[in-house]
């Protein structure tokens, strides 16, 4: 079975979609052919095969073999150059499938709301309803979504069995997150909120909420801004983006991961948290709500102020209840959410999709 991956992204260490596409056709060539074809100048260090647009415009134009695969796999859904692509695929009858990670959900639809109708109308519903299956990554990303398709399989991301564990004598209580500062999308003026309202608790208790990540827009610094207004400054502390190991020696000794998002596809640094045994605090908005409550990982919350400090509260002034939820965090993520596994099953899918029964 040979495989395109179509993507539209920068340098991958700063983009969770790249990350995840990175490591699906990683896990993916183990058993089919497999390729990215990256719209954008970036192409990627890593060992898998890749080409570039400006190399090649056209799926026929690509090498042998590439130029007409048995499926065409779109990675996220509001990109202007898929548009030609997709056309490609049905004139050539290559199926495609596409995987929108989150753009679809109704609360992301409301993002820049009028310029969505407009292109949906326009293009996209044509390019969401002609494809041969959606793949979302959870039920309740598919059940977010209003856009009508022929068809629909549930396959999401993964993480590399992890060797390596959260500690679980965590002296500082230092929740984390680690994201995009994308404040509307990430919530992140809800937790604003929270600590403002409940400032002197934070305080008394000692706990302090880390954030890492990169720019999104201006966001960084109308965070900064309002940080500074709400008077939370001794609370939140703002850090770089991190990558890599330094990632994971923050996730080692972090007290607990915290996110909350409105809408989400399936967040990276919230499966990368649990798999090396971080407790979650999250909202229903990040779509592992529900995960995380039915396997004891962490808590799961509305979008609601209080019930945000609560969940953070009962995890603090418990330290054994805390451990608890780390031992299940590491147990049941590095089984549910192993590449491996995750990969095994989203090949099984697409060979349904084909029609290709075969070992090849």
């Amino acid at each position: 079975m040979i495989l395109l991956h179509i993507t539209d992204v920068g340098d991958k260490t700063s983009n969770g979609v790249a990350v995840a596409v990175a490591n699906y056709v990683k896990y993916e060539e183990k058993n089919c052919k497999v390729a990215i074809y990256n719209l954008s100048d970036y192409v990627g260090e890593e060992d898998s095969i890749k080409f570039s647009f400006s190399e090649y415009p056209t799926i026929s134009s690509l090498p042998s073999q590439f130029n007409k695969p048995d499926l065409v796999i779109f990675n996220e859904v509001y990109k202007p150059k898929y548009i030609k692509l997709y056309k490609e695929c049905i004139n050539n009858n290559i199926k495609y499938i596409i995987i929108p990670h989150g753009c679809l959900v109704n609360k992301s639809q409301k993002r820049k709301r009028i310029k969505k109708i407009a292109g949906n109308i326009l293009v996209f519903n044509k390019f969401v309803s002609n494809a041969n299956a959606i793949q979302f990554l959870n039920e309740n990303e598919k059940n977010g979504s209003k856009f009508k398709y022929k068809k629909s399989i549930i396959a999401g991301n993964g993480v590399t069995c992890s060797t390596y564990r959260n500690s679980s004598s965590n002296k500082n209580k230092e929740f984390v997150f680690i994201g995009r500062y994308e404040i509307k999308h990430k919530g992140l003026d809800l937790l604003v909120k929270v600590c403002s309202k409940y400032h002197d608790w934070f305080i008394d208790n000692n706990i302090k909420i880390k954030m890492y990540g990169r720019d999104s827009g201006n966001d960084l610094r109308k965070l900064k801004r309002m940080i500074y207004n709400e008077k939370v400054n001794d609370i939140i502390i703002i850090n770089n983006a991190i990558y890599n190991d330094d990632k994971r020696k923050v996730l080692e000794n972090a007290y607990a991961f915290i996110q909350c998002s409105r809408f989400e596809g399936q967040p990276m640094g919230i499966i990368e948290a649990l798999s090396i045994g971080v407790p979650c605090v999250v909202t229903y908005g990040t779509y592992l709500g529900d995960y995380i409550e039915s396997k004891k990982c962490g808590i799961a919350c509305n979008f609601d102020v209080d019930e945000i400090f609560e969940a953070i509260k009962k995890v603090s002034d418990d330290q054994e209840y805390r451990n608890d939820l780390s031992a299940n965090a590491y147990n049941n993520a590095n089984v549910d959410f192993e590449w491996k596994n995750v990969i095994d099953e989203t090949i099984e899918q697409y060979r349904m999709i084909i029609g290709d029964e075969s070992d090849n």
